[in-house]
């Protein structure tokens, strides 16, 4: 996919995800979860936490999907498919409550990859809000990720995150 088109899916992406917000309630949790879902509810807990979604939210989404050996496997509209379906369960649940479920079917090692690509997306668009922050250190503990860990892996996605100026 060039990056003209990528533009273009997460551009469509964003318009059809903002969309989801509205008159879903219920029809995001069905069955057990399974591990492409549960770890994709606290990378989108980690988008909506500031009740917006940015376009660089969705684009760096794609790019774990794209990069992670996880989604590996995954059409483009598969992914998104999930993060509708994550929305969903978030709506439903809660952001607490759906982090809870996603830590239940996940393996530690899950649950620290979980949660590095949800900092990803906190930080992917170049300011971290207070609301952000405390869904972060929340997350900690609703993924039961050890806080000395989670705050060594937090740092190490802020220094990704430095623009060529440093």
């Amino acid at each position: 996919m060039t990056e003209s088109e990528r533009g273009s899916a997460v551009s469509a992406t964003a318009g059809a995800v903002k969309g989801l917000f509205a008159g879903l309630r219920g029809k995001g949790v069905s069955g057990e979860l399974d591990t492409q879902i549960a770890v994709m509810l606290p990378i989108v807990a980690a988008m909506v936490a500031d009740g917006m979604v940015e376009d660089e939210e969705l684009a760096q989404i794609h790019a774990v999907c794209d990069f992670s050996p996880i989604y590996e496997r995954n059409s483009l509209t598969q992914n998104e498919m999930l993060v509708g379906r994550a929305i969903r369960i978030i709506d439903d649940l809660g952001l607490e409550n759906a982090c809870r479920a996603a830590r239940e079917q996940l393996s530690r090692a899950l649950c620290e990859t979980a949660f590095v690509h949800a900092v990803r997306v906190i930080f992917c668009d170049g300011y971290v809000g207070q609301l952000e922050r405390e869904v972060v250190e929340q997350m900690i503990g609703w993924l039961e990720i050890d806080r000395d860990r989670a705050r060594m892996m937090t740092e190490v996605v802020s220094i990704m995150q430095h623009s060529a100026s440093a």
